[in-house]
C-alpha cells in the first residue's frame, strides 16, 4: 500500500482530498503538512498523520517528507491574503517548490508520483503575477523530474464554502450554468477536483510531455478532471463514482 503527502490540506479543495484518501482505504498513511491541525472525523482517521509546520522553515521538518511514494499540492493563496505580491508570489512558489524538493531529497530509492493544483491559465510568461507565478512553478517542478508528475490546470474552483473569493462568488452562479453548454470548462466544484486529484494515483500515466521517458509530465485540465471523478473502472473507486453520478442525475 502507498504513502501519500498532502500540503494544503487546510484548503477548499485540500479538505476533500484528505477526505478522499481517507475513506477510500487503499492507503497504508495519510500525512497531512500544513500550518494548522485538521479536524478529521471520518474513515480511517488513524491512518492520518499531521505535520504543523512552518513553511518559512520547511527544512527543520525534512523527516515528515521521508517514506512517501506520492504527494498532492493544493496550496495557494491570494494577493488579498498574503498582503503583498511578493508575499503572495512566496506561498505560491516558494513554499511549494521548497516542499516538493524536500519530497524528492528525502525519498532518493522511490519512484515518486507528484500531484500538483495549479490554474487553468498557468503561463510562465504572462504579464499577470498570479499567472505567471503559477507558470513558473509548473516549469521549476518539471526540472526536480519526478518519475511522474500530474499537473490539473482546472477551471475556476466552484463551492469554495469559507474559502470562496469575491470573483469566484460572483463567477460560481454564471459558471453553474455555462458548464451545460461549455462541456463542464467554466468552473468545477472543490469536491469534483479533490476526487480527481486522488483517482489519478490509480490510473497509468498519459501521453508523456517530458523528453524523458524516466520522468512522465502529464496534463489534466477541467474536463478531464469531471471524468476521472466520475469513472467507475479505477481500482478502489468503482462504488463511489457510480454513486456520484447517480447523485447527479437525481439532481
Amino acid at each position: 500500500m502507498s504513502s501519500v503527502l498532502v500540503i494544503g490540506s487546510t484548503g477548499a479543495t485540500g479538505v476533500h482530498v484528505i477526505d478522499e484518501l481517507l475513506k477510500c482505504g487503499l492507503f497504508k498513511k495519510v500525512t497531512s503538512v500544513a500550518r494548522r491541525k485538521l479536524d478529521y472525523q471520518g474513515p480511517n482517521k488513524e491512518l492520518l498523520v499531521q505535520h504543523i509546520v512552518d513553511f518559512e522553515k520547511i527544512e527543520e521538518y525534512k523527516d515528515a517528507f521521508k517514506g512517501h511514494s506520492h504527494m498532492i499540492s493544493c496550496f495557494g493563496t491570494t494577493r488579498k491574503t498574503a498582503g503583498s505580491a511578493e508575499i503572495q508570489h512566496r506561498i505560491d512558489h516558494d513554499y511549494v517548490y521548497n516542499a516538493a524538493k524536500l519530497f524528492k531529497e528525502q525519498n532518493p530509492d522511490i519512484k515518486l508520483h507528484y500531484i500538483h493544483m495549479s490554474s487553468g491559465q498557468a503561463d510562465a510568461n504572462s504579464s499577470f503575477q498570479f499567472i505567471k507565478t503559477k507558470g513558473q512553478l509548473e516549469d521549476d517542478l518539471k526540472s526536480l523530474k519526478f518519475s511522474r508528475l500530474s499537473i490539473f490546470r482546472p477551471a475556476p474552483l466552484l463551492d469554495r464554502g469559507h474559502d470562496k473569493r469575491f470573483f469566484e462568488s460572483l463567477y460560481g452562479f454564471v459558471a453553474k450554468g455555462l458548464n451545460y453548454i461549455t462541456d463542464n470548462r467554466a468552473g468545477i466544484p472543490v469536491t469534483t477536483l479533490a476526487k480527481a486529484l486522488v483517482r489519478v494515483i490509480q490510473v497509468p500515466p498519459r501521453e508523456n510531455l517530458s523528453e524523458s521517458d524516466d520522468a512522465v509530465v502529464e496534463y489534466y485540465f477541467t474536463k478531464d478532471a469531471y471524468i476521472l471523478s466520475t469513472r467507475t473502472d479505477i481500482p478502489g473507486f468503482e462504488e463511489s463514482s457510480q454513486e456520484m453520478k447517480e447523485s447527479e442525475k437525481s439532481n
